[in-house]
């Protein structure tokens, strides 16, 4: 055991030769752990860092594994290779250091600090005898999927590098695999879509709400959040009207009851912190009226009967919302800007 940590320990210190593996030719594990110094792929989590990129190493067809492990891992078309990490934690416990978006193993990975580069195979025997693995190349991190919450396994959109578009017939047999069940393969994809990396307007995404560009995710979440608003200012004896559609407002609900009047601006948010974005125009409306803002964080969903369901969220109300006070914080993070008229 203490061999094989410490060699774990080491991949990360060793170049992988990628010179030596052509995109569509074969390779057997051996093969592959023949051209390595010192170190060999990991067998068992399918994922192996180096010093200059991450390993990956799959079997498409899981129709032989425990339901718990039939990670989707697929070919959408040439460009686009989805992949789900594993538990969270193994048997015991243990946090998988692949297993969670939060690692600092997978934040490395995520954000393309170094490149990722695959090897696929179809299913892992045909008739008693061990299939090789085709080298794919390199693959760029386009999304993932970061409200798992370290509650189940995420998904990743890797975009392929390598794959030419005269597509070698193994490697386009590859490609063009897909399960007997292909609805799960649509909760897949969106969920690996719903949050782009290297966004500028992420940057501090960690404070709050961020951008979230996943358009059904974002609406459903807005949504979320508007019915907890409804709901709590209905239980307050307040009569309530949706405003958000009407341009210019500043605000997406009117409340009214005798004798008092509030206008309220609602955001959503899957992420822990209570930072969100306004527009100008919502900061201007509550300089000028009492408004309140009313937060909903840490908001999780799941992929149910092709939609996003959304549940459970903290709530947060600020009444009335100055924008501006000594004990919170604007900042402008864009600017619009328009050239000279010719």
């Amino acid at each position: 055991m203490s061999f094989l940590m410490s060699e774990k320990n080491k991949r990360a210190e060793y170049f992988f030769p990628t010179e030596l593996f052509a995109v569509g030719n074969k390779y057997s594990r051996n093969d592959i752990n023949q051209r390595l110094e010192k170190v060999t792929i990991d067998g068992w989590e399918g994922i192996t860092e180096f010093l200059n990129c991450f390993a990956l190493v799959v079997t498409l067809e899981k129709t032989d594994k425990p339901k718990n492990q039939k990670y989707k891992d697929f070919f959408k078309n040439r460009k686009e290779f989805f992949w789900e990490s594993q538990q969270p934690k193994s048997i015991g416990g243990r946090k998988n250091k692949f297993g969670s978006p939060n690692s600092s193993h997978m934040i490395c990975l995520l954000s393309n600090q170094k490149p990722s580069i695959l090897f696929a195979r179809i299913v892992g025997k045909s008739k008693g005898k061990t299939n090789k693995f085709i080298y794919c190349g390199e693959l760029d991190v386009e999304s993932f999927d970061n409200g798992a919450n370290d509650l189940r396994p995420f998904g990743v959109k890797f975009i392929t590098k390598e794959i030419p578009k005269e597509i070698p017939l193994d490697l386009s047999d590859l490609i063009n695999w897909k399960p007997e069940n292909n609805s799960s393969l649509v909760e897949a994809e969106n969920l690996a879509s719903t949050h782009v990396v290297d966004s500028e307007a992420d940057e501090n995404e960690s404070e709050g709400q961020g951008i979230i560009n996943n358009q059904q995710l974002k609406k459903a979440i807005e949504n979320y959040a508007m019915e907890k608003a409804f709901e709590h200012y209905k239980s307050q004896g307040y009569k309530t009207s949706d405003v958000s559609y009407k341009k210019n407002k500043g605000y997406d609900i009117e409340c009214e009851k005798p004798g008092s009047t509030k206008f309220v601006e609602v955001k959503g948010s899957h992420k822990n912190g209570w930072c969100v974005l306004v527009t100008a125009n919502e900061v201007d409306t509550a300089k000028k009226k009492p408004v309140d803002l009313f937060i909903v964080n840490q908001i999780r969903y799941q992929w149910i009967d092709d939609e996003f369901k959304c549940y459970e969220g903290e709530i947060r109300i600020i009444s009335p919302w100055k924008p501006k006070s000594n004990k919170s914080s604007l900042k402008e993070i864009s600017y619009k800007f328009c050239p000279e008229k010719k």
